[in-house]
């Protein structure tokens, strides 16, 4: 493996790594992140860690000031508001699709990103849910067939993991949520086009409604 190859390699794997660690707050909204020390913590170089603080820039998740560096990219309900809004006009309508357009290695797939999802909502364990979120999500838009539309949602979903993960802190939520993903896969997986689009945009709105209050006293505005 050469050099470029070798460090393109743990770029990818350190941008998966401090993903998480951002989705999961275990590197809070608007704390700084020195390369050095992130470098340090995972016994990398300089180089493989930049790249993946740069990729995560490009996502949105990370915010990159002159003399300052890289930092968390603080939490608003401006930003939230946004990412829902495009969500509801674009997803809806792409999951409704995807009901038209899926094949039976789509709905297998698909049935196998709620199972995985499930099983982390059911034991309580948020870590690691906003990837297996996103998966099930964009799993319904059967990107093979809608590969714009997915890029899209993609960078939605990513986007918006953070605020799930506070939707889902609060009692009842995660069970909610696990019922709504249930019944909007029952819908989809029947090619009931009407009812999985209505699902799908009430799912969203929900969570979004939930997030309103919590934005106000949890996060930075």
């Amino acid at each position: 493996m050469g050099a470029k190859t070798l460090v393109r390699t743990m770029s990818t794997q350190l941008t998966g790594l401090v993903r998480e660690k951002i989705v999961n707050g275990a590197y809070a909204p608007g704390t700084p992140l020195p390369q050095d020390a992130i470098a340090a913590e995972f016994g990398v170089s300089k180089i493989p860690v930049r790249e993946a603080l740069l990729h995560l820039h490009a996502e949105g998740l990370v915010d990159v000031f002159a003399h300052r560096g890289f930092q968390v990219r603080p939490l608003s309900e401006r930003e939230a508001r946004e990412i829902f809004q495009l969500r509801l006009r674009i997803e809806p309508q792409a999951i409704a699709s995807g009901t038209r357009l899926a094949e039976s290695q789509d709905r297998e797939g698909a049935h196998g990103a709620f199972e995985r999802l499930h099983e982390a909502l059911s034991s309580g364990r948020l870590e690691g849910s906003g990837d297996l979120n996103r998966d099930f999500h964009l799993a319904l838009v059967v990107p093979r067939r809608q590969p714009l539309t997915h890029e899209v949602l993609q960078r939605l979903l990513t986007l918006s993991q953070r605020y799930v993960r506070l939707h889902l802190q609060s009692h009842g939520r995660s069970s909610r949520a696990d019922r709504e993903h249930e019944s909007l896969l029952a819908a989809w997986m029947m090619g009931e086009t009407a009812a999985a689009e209505e699902l799908a945009r009430q799912h969203i709105q929900t969570t979004y409604d939930d997030l309103v209050s919590a934005l106000g006293s949890d996060v930075q505005a």
